[in-house]
């Protein structure tokens, strides 16, 4: 499984000396593949093709640099032999006494549908509350594992911890050949409907509301939307009725306290 972190950090900040001072990075420390763009650093005409032209709203600069960054990640692991790639963003947080080689034998044998984008924490934050589906038969450590009904794709974000295989990373790479913000899933359903999202809590998120310390994007993503609208009301009441009683149906992930 190829490893990869999402950082603008140079080697020995404060930041990362933290991020792999948890056993779970520390043991593969040098297995991680470093890779950050810094949006703000590419050229005007860079940054007006790949944020501006064709978008109704705009990349910030931020949010261009991480994509590309989360996007070069996906390319490099293409040109392995690798069947999984596992990718973090710096400020992960383990979650449990676990290490990357137990995730990795998980993966083998959970039986993943192919074409399978799995988060591996923030279905417990509050921004994805509303993020519903089905629960998997079968665990991640000890972990349950939520199957994200599409219904509930455009309210699942972050992608600071996640394993995609090699199916994800081709549909990911095509759909954002003209780059827009990474997790919405939404519009890669649009492209791409039999995409396969899978949710679990193995690592955790510092406080959303801890914007300058913890998170560089965070006030960003607060004060610019960029939501795939879909437009359901052709729907037949027939239709209509069908997916409320299935929303009806469908769970939402419960982290035990």
């Amino acid at each position: 499984m190829k490893k990869y972190l999402i950082s603008i950090e140079n080697e020995g900040s404060e930041r990362l000396t933290k991020f792999f001072a948890q056993e779970v990075f520390n043991a593969e420390r040098y297995e991680f593949k470093k890779i950050g763009i810094k949006g703000a650093e590419l050229t005007v005409k860079e940054y007006f093709n790949q944020a501006v032209a064709g978008h109704d709203k705009a990349l910030t600069p931020s949010e261009l640099g991480c994509t590309l960054s989360h996007l070069e990640a996906l390319k490099d692991f293409l040109n392995s032999s690798e069947q999984y790639a596992v990718v973090f963003e710096d400020d992960a947080i383990q979650n449990g006494k676990f290490a990357l080689a137990d995730v990795e034998k998980c993966i083998d044998n959970l039986g993943l549908e192919s074409c399978f984008f799995l988060s591996l924490g923030g279905i417990q934050l509050r921004h994805n509350q509303k993020v519903k589906g089905t629960f998997y038969p079968k665990l991640m450590l000890e972990r349950n594992l939520l199957k994200i009904h599409a219904y509930y794709y455009h309210k699942l974000v972050y992608a600071y911890a996640y394993i995609v295989d090699r199916k994800m990373a081709e549909v990911l790479l095509r759909y954002h050949s003209t780059p827009q913000v990474f997790d919405h899933w939404a519009g890669v359903s649009c492209m791409e409907p039999n995409i396969n999202l899978y949710a679990t809590y193995l690592f955790d998120h510092p406080p959303v509301n801890d914007l300058e310390a913890d998170s560089y994007l965070e006030a960003e993503r607060i004060k610019n939307s960029h939501d795939v609208k879909l437009n359901h009301h052709s729907h037949k009441f027939s239709q209509r009725l069908l997916k409320s009683l299935i929303k009806l149906s469908l769970k939402s992930y419960q982290v035990k306290p």
